[in-house]
């Protein structure tokens, strides 16, 4: 049995991709049954201004009145006061319940959270001194970035919490960096915590959705580059060239003692940054599946439902729903939907039906009740936008608007953009029915659209899978390979796989990447045209073989047969250690000793 220290931006909460990954991961029978103790640590504003969810008991808290009494142990309680002191930081300890995905299962872990905007600056030099020694990390470039900073500082505090709370022996111990965010405590754990075994869980390579985001040319190309000697050189080269602190902390991600990585995509991907992630043990952990078996007349009430939701929005019933869960960032390609719905629109009008898009994506963050319903009176919120807060930002801005120029032109479709968090009356106003809820949404859809340019795995894309809906979905989504590798060439007909590349042979600065997407669009259209259920027969077939291939997706298999082997080949097996020596470089390079802020 094992205990396992997660360092993680979730980790006070859920707020997105690594968030559901590990409530589904940490739920499952078989992680559990893998480890016997699970630690969270992460990073958060204290005292804490709301409840954390499924806060079961606050053990310890800078300030505050909690007293973790016989449950904390003295030791524990010094510890906590001592890491304070040192490093000026506020700190919380307790035990949190994390719920699994459609709430089927529960599990207690225990939560450390840090409030590191006032941290004392010399510890925090000392460690930016450490890292550039052993790993050229240079610290001095990226400390103005609160992005980098944060974590910095947070590596000092973690690792002497994680050492209080494992007690003397760290043999079984094992520290997860979820993304880059945990690589400062994972790098500093080589150094002063060597015996502690380390993973750097890559569920993306940020410096490659970064390029794809910023070089909309990129988009088309580059998976299909990556599957040649010299389209890899060649993005290696971009990649080097962007610079930035995230391609500074993970290019060094090889020296943990083991990668996991969610795709085989993003496993070769790493090499594009450093030729060591060839050495480093890897293994490929999917995401999985929420997979909670219903009948056919607990998903046609879900439909139902959402028909209501809609017919009160738009002033129709709709006979099929689509929908797409995602981030309003371009890399997720909300733009593609739309093509595809357009070319669909006049099949659907000349048979007489009718079908409505919500797309639940945002980029702002979550907006009050309040703010809601304001926006649903004053100009009919969600089917109506204006540009700015409480409203259309950031990424939410252009898709907002291009849903509106769809709406006015088309026929038997509309679109409508829930650019918010949840989905319930609390969240999304009053128009929506008191017994509508996200699992109605999941439940209920027809179709789940995911044609992202640049996608390491894709939960969301096939959460509707087991409830019998449509996947629409990019093979640039690393679950398109989870899929390949499960179902073979035996795809059931819930699965659509989406080819956006250049066409073979056609050069990139020739390329018309408008048409190309239109005529991926128009085929998608053609065939979904073909699928999309008539009559309860047709419903209860896609529901058999979409439950069918989900169960082996689920998150119980992907522990079982993917997460517990990797695990037990990081504990039982050595890893490189880092070099100490530093790079032959100027010594006036080196961080400067300022303040840490």
């Amino acid at each position: 049995m094992a205990t396992l220290i997660h360092v993680t931006h979730e980790a006070r909460e859920k707020m997105g991709g690594i968030g559901a990954v590990l409530e589904g991961l940490l739920t499952a029978r078989a992680y559990q049954e893998a480890a016997d103790r699970t630690i969270l640590i992460g990073n958060a504003e204290l005292p804490l201004a709301e409840a954390l969810p499924g806060l079961q008991a606050a053990l310890y808290e800078t300030g505050g009145s909690a007293t973790g009494g016989d449950a904390l142990g003295p030791d524990v309680a010094r510890a906590l006061a001592r890491i304070e002191a040192a490093y000026g930081v506020r700190v919380f300890y307790g035990v949190r319940v994390i719920a699994g995905p459609l709430d089927m299962r529960r599990t207690p872990i225990e939560l450390v959270l840090f409030d590191v905007r006032d941290a004392i600056r010399e510890p925090v030099n000392r460690l930016k001194q450490e890292l550039w020694a052993a790993y050229g990390l240079e610290s001095d470039r990226f400390d103005r970035d609160w992005s980098y900073e944060e974590w910095v500082r947070l590596a000092g505090p973690a690792l002497e919490a994680a050492e209080a709370l494992l007690g003397p022996n760290t043999a079984g111990a094992l520290l997860i960096s979820h993304e880059f965010m945990g690589l400062p405590a994972l790098l500093a754990a080589r150094l002063r915590m060597p015996d502690l075994r380390t993973v750097y869980w890559a569920h993306e390579v940020p410096p490659v959705r970064d390029l794809i985001e910023k070089r909309s040319d990129e988009r088309l190309v580059f998976h299909e580059a990556m599957r040649t000697a010299s389209g890899q050189r060649a993005y290696e080269t971009l990649l080097r060239e962007s610079g930035g602190f995230k391609q500074a902390l993970v290019s060094r991600a090889h020296r943990a003692h083991h990668i996991f990585a969610v795709s085989d995509a993003v496993a070769q991907e790493l090499a594009l940054l450093a030729p060591e992630f060839r050495r480093t043990p890897t293994d490929v952990v999917y995401n999985g599946l929420p997979v909670r078996p219903i009948g056919l007349d607990d998903r046609l009430r879900s439909r139902s439902r959402l028909k209501n939701y809609l017919e009160a929005l738009l002033g129709f019933r709709p006979d099929y729903l689509f929908t797409h869960v995602a981030r309003a960032v371009p890399s997720k390609s909300l733009e593609r939907d739309l093509v595809v719905l357009e070319h669909l629109d006049d099949r659907l009008a000349d048979a007489g039906r009718s079908a409505a898009l919500v797309v639940l994506a945002t980029d702002g963050g979550r907006r009050t009740g309040d703010l809601v319903r304001e926006m649903e009176s004053a100009y009919g919120w969600p089917v109506r936008h204006r540009v700015g807060w409480p409203d259309l930002v950031k990424g939410e801005v252009a898709f907002g608007q291009a849903v509106e120029a769809y709406n006015r032109r088309a026929r038997a479709t509309r679109a409508v953009l829930v650019n918010q968090f949840g989905f319930d009356r609390a969240s999304c106003g009053e128009r929506v029915p008191e017994d509508l809820s996200f699992r109605d949404l999941r439940q209920g859809s027809d179709v789940e659209f995911g044609q992202s340019a640049y996608e390491p795995f894709g939960i969301a894309q096939l959460e509707t899978l087991a409830f019998g809906g449509i996947c629409v979905i990019s093979r640039a989504c690393g679950c398109a390979q989870f899929l390949a590798r499960i179902a073979g060439d035996r795809m059931p007909e819930n699965v659509l796989l989406a080819h956006y590349a250049a066409p073979a042979g056609e050069d990139a600065a020739d390329l018309d990447a408008e048409r190309v997407e239109h005529e991926v669009a128009a085929n998608l259209a053609r065939l979904l045209a073909e699928r999309l259920p008539v009559g309860r027969e047709a419903f209860e077939r896609l529901l058999a073989s979409g439950l069918e291939l989900a169960r082996k997706m689920s998150w119980q298999a992907v522990s079982r047969d993917y997460f517990v082997p990797a695990l037990a080949r990081c504990l039982g097996a050595p890893g490189r250690g880092p070099e100490r020596k530093p790079p032959a470089r100027s010594r006036d390079r080196r961080p400067a000793r300022e303040p840490a802020s």
